[in-house]
């Protein structure tokens, strides 16, 4: 792997959904791409804002999927937000957990006492996903805060990936009681940094990356926590998305899929107004964008992908509209040139 992406790095921060998996099933070339990156020298953990599930239960799905995993290496949303409770209040304080027996295994873990009724007087409330969400659990959550209690959830994220498509997310929930007490949560989740800064300091990275496919939550937290990330093409962000992205959720490298970790990673450079990455030019007329080979409307091997990317950005920057922009982009398809498998 000498010069490849991965070689310049020291440790990975993957997401799970959208990069290692997609439900039960895992994302196409993720096993054998992070097997390999691991067997070559590079150390990982997997940051998941799934606050569902205990770090062994998801360590033992990855394992069963053939991607290396052990509880140590998964860095939840629950770890964190637990972390910040211990951060705030004494051992023994009465917390109300709205979530999984993962989550309450978590708080008690940090000496908290897990309370289950308002009623109780609890110092915060902490909401994490559960698929057995209800108008009753959430109520609770709200009268206890319109009691005083303080309201942390694990994650905003508005949606969850799942092989029939995007469910409801645990941000979606909390919207909801935000909206009925009028409390804004304090999140545990991706895109605040903690939860990369953590994991970053867990394996004591000098030079870590991360990897994500949501441009709100892995990517704008990556960003945030200044540590270089890695758009993959496997999950929710499409290639269109990318190129209009706002200036905090633009990555720093663009792949397909994760099999781009072990190949170099070419430099772009401008030629003026023209971004110039391997053999792909591509440039801002004023109206429209000008590729080297093809146009918009063809499949976009990953050279010609990078420098639209960096030339749309670019274009917003400088003052062009957004929606100018937006407009001069159609839906994309990125296709590696040697012919494989096509990503949206």
């Amino acid at each position: 792997m000498t010069d490849s992406f991965v070689s310049h790095f020291d440790v990975g921060l993957f997401d799970l959904d959208g990069v290692c998996y997609l439900g039960a099933d895992p994302v196409v070339h993720a096993p054998e791409s992070i097997s390999e990156a691991v067997a070559g020298g590079m150390r990982q953990a997997y940051v998941t804002n799934n606050a569902s599930r205990t770090p062994a239960a998801m360590a033992a799905q990855l394992s069963e999927l053939g991607i290396p995993a052990a509880a140590e290496n998964v860095i939840s949303s629950s770890l964190v937000a637990s972390q910040i409770l211990a951060q705030r209040f004494a051992a023994g304080s009465k917390i109300l957990v709205i979530g999984t027996d993962a989550l309450r295994a978590d708080v008690e873990a940090k000496g908290f006492t897990v309370v289950d009724s308002a009623d109780d007087q609890p110092a915060a409330v902490i909401l994490g996903f559960t698929p057995d969400m209800s108008w009753k659990l959430m109520s609770e959550a709200a009268l206890a805060i319109r009691g005083g209690a303080v309201f942390v959830a694990t994650n905003l994220d508005r949606t969850i990936p799942r092989e029939r498509g995007l469910m409801i997310g645990n941000g979606s929930i909390a919207k909801a009681i935000e909206n009925s007490t009028g409390v804004v949560p304090i999140s545990a989740g991706k895109p605040e940094p903690e939860i990369f800064l953590q994991a970053a300091q867990m394996l004591g990275a000098s030079r870590p990356f991360a990897v994500g496919d949501n441009l709100d939550t892995d990517i704008q937290g990556a960003v945030c926590a200044g540590i270089p990330v890695l758009h993959v093409l496997t999950g929710l962000a499409t290639a269109r998305d990318v190129c209009l992205a706002v200036p905090a959720q633009r990555p720093n490298y663009l792949a397909d899929d994760l099999r781009c970790m072990l190949e170099p990673y070419p430099d772009l450079t401008w030629d003026g107004d023209t971004a110039v990455s391997g053999h792909a030019r591509a440039r801002w007329t004023g109206s429209e964008f000008e590729l080297s080979s093809g146009t918009l409307t063809e499949p976009l091997d990953l050279d010609s992908y990078r420098v639209l990317a960096s030339v749309a950005w670019k274009a917003v920057d400088s003052g062009v509209p957004w929606a100018t922009v937006s407009q001069a982009i159609p839906e994309l398809t990125v296709s590696r040139s040697v012919g494989d498998h096509a990503q949206q």
